[in-house]
């Protein structure tokens, strides 16, 4: 009680004098002083009372089922709150619908790139301490001996340039016993055509494994594997080969050798050399060549460019037999023409006898060879082979290694010091590969152009950069909706009712 008796402020409650200026500029005349302490309850309601145009916001209650301006979206909350000044909220609204239109944009460009697909590629190096060796298959240019062609070719008629012009043809067939054992006879050997091979010191033969492959490009070829690593060489390369020549030749009669580097796992074969899976190297007679190697390792997606890649562990090994398979089908069923088509095929040693579905005997003339092997028997050009396979579905591998040449230098043996150290060499045909592998090796990866985890991410971002929202922006949403259906049904009810 104060000391008139009268009720004064209620203790621990804050008490504010407010004064009000005179309008003519005067002071503030006793009537008008003051209007008395006022309790906290009372700043409060003349808070709430104050009219400011701009900034004044009257809270007044609400149904039950408005509930947008609930929303986590900035000034959303400002624009349907009717006690807002018009202007403000305009201006609100505007920006939120011209944010909202250029979200829509920005997600209609992220669903066309989602929908287009594509794969893009990424490349990068890396480097090996052990640097794996690939596998070595030598063949001879000439494909067979000289001296086995001509015996075999008719008496008075033996001729080594009619052989490189007709093949088959100028044999005396009755002089073998079917096409294998010419073959055989005819072809050379690893021995015949390397003199010696080191690598990083070792001999070939204490370190790997030589496996013969009949060809019908190249002739009998020999590979060399192992599972034998080396490391970096600055000075020295790490693969050696000495390549010579012991058949007698005359001149311009000697087609050098083919050197193929490729993996391990490959095969070498027709198919794999026509696929472009093994790397060439051309070794002239009399010459020395350097060549540096590179691994290339690369990753594709099943469903990526292209007809698409297998994931299976001998997809490779799968490869080459769906080649093989679908190749010999097609010669099959264009072999012959009306009743020869149905007489089964004679062997050809470069064919492996799986892919026949009998067993046949091996040509024993000209006519059958002509008649299994389609004409091929002379050899098959890329174009020939690539338009055959184009036919057949056979997926190659999604991940593959293969060797790329980066560099070859070569020179003359007579260059070199080399018929100093070995005399003996002069008056024959040499030569010699320095592989020199790289310890970098580099790694293509295919992926999505646009993943799912970009799409999202680019979702996220634009619509927290444009309205301040996130994912759970859409569950309050949904949130809303339900709320104000489920109020909108009980008010109904109580209408009814």
């Amino acid at each position: 009680m104060g000391p008139d008796g009268e009720a004064g402020p209620r203790s621990g409650s804050t008490v504010i004098s407010i004064v009000l200026p005179d309008r003519t500029g005067g002071p503030a005349g006793p009537e008008k002083a003051a209007l008395g302490p006022l309790s906290g309850d009372g700043v409060k309601m003349f808070r709430e009372r104050t009219d400011h145009r701009w900034t004044g916001t009257e809270r007044r209650p609400r149904s039950a089922g408005i509930t947008v301006d609930q929303l986590s979206i900035t000034g959303m909350a400002l624009v349907f709150n009717p006690a807002a000044f018009w202007l403000r909220r305009a201006i609100w609204l505007a920006i939120i619908v011209c944010l909202l239109v250029w979200l829509c944009v920005q997600l209609r460009l992220c669903v066309l790139r989602l929908t287009e697909g594509g794969t893009v590629r990424t490349w990068s190096r890396r480097t090996v301490t052990d640097i794996p060796l690939p596998a070595v298959t030598v063949c001879h240019g000439n494909r067979f001996k000289k001296s086995v062609v001509l015996r075999h070719q008719p008496a008075g008629a033996a001729s080594w340039p009619s052989w490189h012009r007709l093949g088959y043809q100028t044999l005396n067939w009755s002089s073998f016993d079917g096409l294998d054992q010419f073959y055989a006879e005819a072809s050379y050997g690893w021995d015949d055509m390397v003199l010696f091979c080191i690598v990083d010191g070792r001999n070939c033969k204490d370190i790997g494994t030589f496996r013969q492959v009949p060809t019908l490009l190249n002739g009998l070829c020999t590979t060399f594997n192992t599972n034998a690593t080396v490391t970096r060489r600055l000075t020295t390369s790490q693969v050696t080969l000495v390549l010579e020549e012991r058949e007698p030749l005359g001149e311009f009669e000697h087609s050098g050798w083919q050197v193929f580097l490729h993996p391990q796992d490959v095969r070498y074969n027709d198919v794999s050399f026509l696929s472009g899976l093994v790397a060439t190297v051309k070794i002239y007679g009399n010459r020395m060549h350097q060549v540096n190697v590179q691994r290339t390792i690369t990753d594709e997606l099943p469903h990526g460019s292209g007809d698409g890649c297998n994931t299976s562990a001998d997809a490779l090994a799968g490869y080459q037999r769906c080649i093989a398979g679908c190749l010999m089908g097609a010669m099959q069923q264009r072999a012959a023409p009306s009743g020869e088509r149905d007489q089964p095929p004679c062997a050809v040693p470069w064919v492996a006898r799986h892919v026949y579905r009998s067993e046949p005997p091996s040509c024993r003339t000209m006519a059958d060879l002509e008649r299994s092997s389609m004409g091929t028997h002379n050899g098959v050009s890329e174009q020939a082979f690539v338009a055959w396979s184009s036919r057949c579905r056979c997926p190659l591998p999604c991940r593959m290694a293969r060797y790329r040449i980066q560099s070859q230098e070569k020179w003359h043996i007579e260059e070199t010091s080399i018929y100093l150290a070995y005399p003996e060499a002069r008056g024959g045909t040499h030569g010699s590969l320095m592989l020199w592998l790289s310890e970098d090796e580099e790694v293509i990866v295919e992926r999505e152009a646009y993943p799912a985890n970009s799409f999202i991410s680019d979702v996220g971002g634009n619509l927290g950069l444009m309205l301040g929202g996130s994912l759970l922006t859409f569950v309050e949403i949904v949130d809303c909706v339900i709320a104000s259906c489920l109020s909108r049904r009980e008010k109904r009810a109580r209408v009814k009712s």
